[in-house]
Formats: C-alpha cells, sequence, structure tokens
C-alpha cells in the first residue's frame, strides 16, 4: 500500500492501471515489496481518467465506464489480495 499512496500523492496523481500480482515484485535479501510494469500508467490531469485498459480481471468496474480515478488501482490490490489468499486467478 505504500508504493500506491506514493503514486497516489504525486502531483498530478498517478494511476497504475494495470496492478496484479504479476506487477508486484519482492527484491533483494530484506524482501522488499515494489510495484513495476508502468507501461500503462497515467498521470490524472483531470478529475477522472477515462481509457478501458489493464488486465480484465483486476479492472474496477469503473473503468469500463470510462469515468475513474486513482481509486481503481485500490480496488486491483483488493484482487492482488484475493489471488494471494486464494492461489487462484481472480474470476
Amino acid at each position: 500500500l505504500k508504493g500506491l499512496h506514493f503514486l497516489h500523492t504525486r502531483t498530478p496523481p498517478i494511476i497504475h492501471r494495470d496492478l496484479k500480482c504479476d506487477n508486484i515484485f519482492i527484491t533483494g535479501p530484506t524482501g522488499s515489496v515494489k510495484i513495476g510494469d508502468l507501461g500503462l500508467a497515467t498521470l490524472m490531469r483531470t478529475s477522472f481518467a477515462k481509457s478501458v485498459i489493464g488486465t480484465p480481471e483486476f479492472m474496477a468496474p469503473e473503468m469500463y465506464e470510462q469515468r475513474y480515478d486513482e481509486s481503481v488501482d485500490v480496488y486491483a490490490f483488493g484482487m492482488c489480495m484475493l489471488e494471494m489468499g486464494t492461489s487462484e486467478y481472480p474470476y
């Protein structure tokens, strides 16, 4: 969550838009957790973003309505927790 907080508190905020377990990395001997693959990330220059982009199983429903903000990354993080807790891909 610290990584998302960092992205979301930038000016302007950064939305990852493709957060999934495949894009969360554990590095080094300390086991630091890092968010990677920012290829689909966007800057929030307006009050909402509107592109439908990402991995469907991890996308918040509002992304399909093409009007969303950085909270879609929090939804995707929840899907990551579901995958880690069940050892199964969401949906």
